[in-house]
């Protein structure tokens, strides 16, 4: 690998000249900036990473702190993420916290530790303890999946809206009996908005609610199923149909529906959300809130930038709604 010193010969330009190309900062010529950008490529430089985060004082590294590694959402927001990121010479760290609150606090210290130049937050929820942390670090930051409370951007979906054109759809095929598979409402955005969306059709639609119709899960295929079971057993009168929060325990519940003699949808319509691959390939396909997890992670990543360049001065208190579609499939049809 040359020094800068034999670039800036090569180039039969100055040393100074040369740094400045690489850092991308100060005037140089355009004739002097070709020579060098070509002798930069013949030679295959790359300039020392901690030297030029010295020199620019970035680390030019974003910390994503994210719920499940192997989720299919976190795997399309980080791959948002790295488009936005993949040609502006950033690498992103990740941390995975498997839905433990106080794994996202130790990161977003060990992140701030490491002197990354910004933080995504896919929130499991957002406590006072996040707000006290995220305020100590300093740090540009930028929520996805829940709202931030401390004026930091968010990047969200209109939880409510979309659970209420599934309840629609499933009123529409003529179900008066709609059970619901949530999660714990500590998760704001799943537990406790998309339940509300789900009330909200009830009333709208004047559609009973009955407390063993409602069980909770914990995101997995086997959570599904067992609330599944518990609404079934506990239940004299059965659902017609059922909306889980997540297409896992929408499965979930389709296994159990079928280890005990119900046909999907013949006598029963399950759906969900997500929308990803598993529901579209599952059988049957599953209809579902298609989310664009992707899409969310680039804009998270946008702002981030934004928040970084100070190119936006009034994001305070921003929240931007990444939109959804709704995908009819197999799993529902009308009830006779």
């Amino acid at each position: 690998m040359p020094t800068i010193k034999e670039i800036a010969q090569l180039a039969e330009t100055s040393i100074s000249s040369v740094s400045r190309v690489i850092n991308s900062s100060g005037y140089v010529g355009e004739e002097a900036r070709k020579r060098i950008q070509k002798v930069l490529d013949d030679t295959g430089y790359r300039p020392n990473a901690l030297a030029k985060a010295l020199h620019s004082k970035r680390s030019q590294t974003i910390g994503v702190i994210l719920p499940k590694i192997n989720a299919t959402s976190s795997g399309e927001n980080i791959a948002g993420i790295d488009q936005y990121y993949s040609d502006k010479g950033y690498s992103i760290i990740l941390g995975n916290t498997n839905h433990s609150i106080a794994k996202e606090l130790e990161f977003l210290d060990l992140f701030a530790e490491k002197q990354v130049d910004g933080i995504i937050l896919i929130a499991t929820t957002i406590t006072p303890e996040h707000e006290e942390k995220i305020r100590k670090i300093h740090k540009p930051l930028v929520v996805m999946g829940q709202t931030a409370t401390d004026g930091s951007p968010s990047v969200l979906f209109d939880e409510v809206s979309a659970v209420e054109d599934m309840m629609a759809h499933l009123v529409a095929l003529n179900h008066q009996r709609i059970a619901y598979i949530g999660v714990s409402e500590a998760d704001i955005s799943v537990g406790q908005k998309r339940k509300q969306g789900y009330l909200n059709s009830l009333v709208q639609y004047g559609l009973p609610q009955h407390d063993e119709w409602m069980a909770k899960g914990d995101f997995s295929v086997t959570s599904g199923y067992d609330a599944c079971r518990e609404i079934f057993e506990n239940s004299t009168l059965k659902p017609d149909s059922i909306f889980a929060v997540n297409d896992k325990m929408a499965i979930g519940a389709i296994n159990y529906l079928l280890g005990h003699g119900y046909q999907v949808p013949q006598d029963i319509s399950v759906c969900g959300v997500g929308g990803g691959a598993m529901s579209a390939y599952y059988n049957p396909k599953i209809t579902s809130l298609v989310y664009d997890f992707h899409e969310s992670g680039r804009m998270a990543a946008e702002l981030l930038h934004s928040l970084i360049d100070k190119s936006q001065v009034a994001l305070e208190n921003h929240v931007s709604f990444v939109p959804y579609s709704l995908a009819v499939r197999e799993s529902t049809a009308v009830k006779l």
